[in-house]
């Protein structure tokens, strides 16, 4: 399948086999071929016409009712072909196509025709349930209605126009107000975790020292790490959807400054590991997105009863040291915050916004001495 050449009357020639099965009925199958092409250049045009073309001739024998799994199937072929629309990267094609096994897994053997509006709340409220970010679940809506409009254009999708999640609405979270650790429950969590050995002791001392995002401490090495000038520096981050390093999320490197708590964490995890290349351990459930339920698990077994996920050790970086007086442009730029309106909401609960407005405002009366109080009420 593919092309290939041959050689005839002493010129070089080209042919285009092209062949698909029907994942549906292994019976069904569709050939098509085109030789005598005599230039590389037009084979490659045919071979994309020929691969739509049977494209079509399968799904107009298959007839209608194709599952969600052949349409995103369907389309990660016709994307690696060019034939989608638009140029997709290599890389392009696998994060939509493993977004959409990941997160449509109740879809994948139901027909397109038997997909409706609950199964579009099931996939979003799942992914709010998780704690995915607003932004995220946007990436994962959009890749749903993106295949689903191919699938309407190319004549795969006839009895049904618009996609399970279209129109469905997710609620910003740049103004809600996210439930943080106070000081004591961090100093608790911190204690508790190192009397008990946790395997994420100091994978949770170092996020809460630095605001690092789970990423960015998956793909620390020591090589970043400067413990005689006392700074971190913030180049790379692991990505679950490319399953490989990359980098930041502003695509930016940054320097994260190592206070003597941090330089006491680092040191002890040099100790515990002189050979290592990674800065922290790579306990079970990291790299595959169960950071927040471990964290929660120990926090109720430790008597903290909160709803938090491990980029809620983001937050709480920021808003405690925003509260100790550190100056927000700094803890911005340690933190790799591009956005101050994204930024706000941690100046916010430290309250750093009205700190000191009503000092000067006194309005309560003075009576003086307890002797002067007792005569004014007698």
């Amino acid at each position: 399948m593919g092309i290939s050449n041959y050689e005839k009357d002493g010129k070089t020639y080209y042919r285009v086999y092209i062949q698909e099965r029907s994942s549906k009925d292994r019976s069904v199958r569709v050939q098509r071929s085109k030789s005598g092409i005599e230039t590389l250049a037009e084979a490659r045009r045919e071979e994309k016409k020929l691969t739509k073309r049977v494209f079509e001739l399968v799904a107009s024998i298959e007839a209608k009712g194709i599952t969600w799994k052949e349409l995103v199937h369907r389309w990660e072929i016709s994307a690696r072909n060019g034939l989608a629309g638009k140029k997709y990267s290599r890389a392009a094609v696998i994060e939509h196509v493993n977004t959409l096994y990941n997160h449509t897994n109740t879809w994948l053997d139901k027909r397109i025709k038997d997909l409706g509006r609950a199964d579009g709340r099931y996939v979003i409220n799942s992914l709010v349930a998780d704690s995915y970010s607003t932004s995220r679940i946007k990436a994962i809506k959009g890749s749903i209605n993106k295949i689903w409009l191919w699938g309407v254009e190319e004549g795969l999708i006839t009895e049904v126009v618009k996609s399970p999640v279209h129109g469905l609405v997710i609620d910003s979270e740049k103004n809600k107000y996210k439930p943080i650790l106070t000081l004591e429950e961090i100093r608790k969590l911190l204690y508790e975790a190192e009397l008990r050995e946790h395997p994420w002791c100091h994978i949770w001392s170092v996020a809460l020292l630095t605001g690092m995002r789970s990423g960015e401490l998956f793909a620390l090495t020591w090589d970043d790490v400067d413990l005689d000038n006392g700074i971190i520096r913030i180049t790379k981050s692991y990505s679950q959807r490319i399953k490989g390093i990359k980098s930041t999320k502003n695509s930016d490197w940054r320097n994260a400054h190592i206070s003597e708590d941090l330089k006491e964490v680092l040191l002890k995890l040099r100790k515990l590991h002189p050979n290592a290349e990674r800065v922290l351990p790579r306990p079970g459930g990291w790299n595959d997105g169960n950071a927040a339920k471990i964290l929660r698990a120990f926090l109720v077994r430790i008597g903290i009863d909160k709803y938090v996920t491990f980029h809620t050790l983001r937050a709480c970086f920021a808003t405690h040291v925003l509260a100790s007086g550190a100056e927000p442009t700094q803890v911005m730029k340690m933190g790799g915050w591009a956005d101050f309106k994204t930024f706000q909401i941690y100046v916010r609960m430290a309250g750093v916004d009205v700190k000191g407005v009503t000092d000067d405002f006194k309005v309560t009366p003075k009576f003086g001495s307890l002797d002067n109080v007792i005569r004014l009420k007698k």
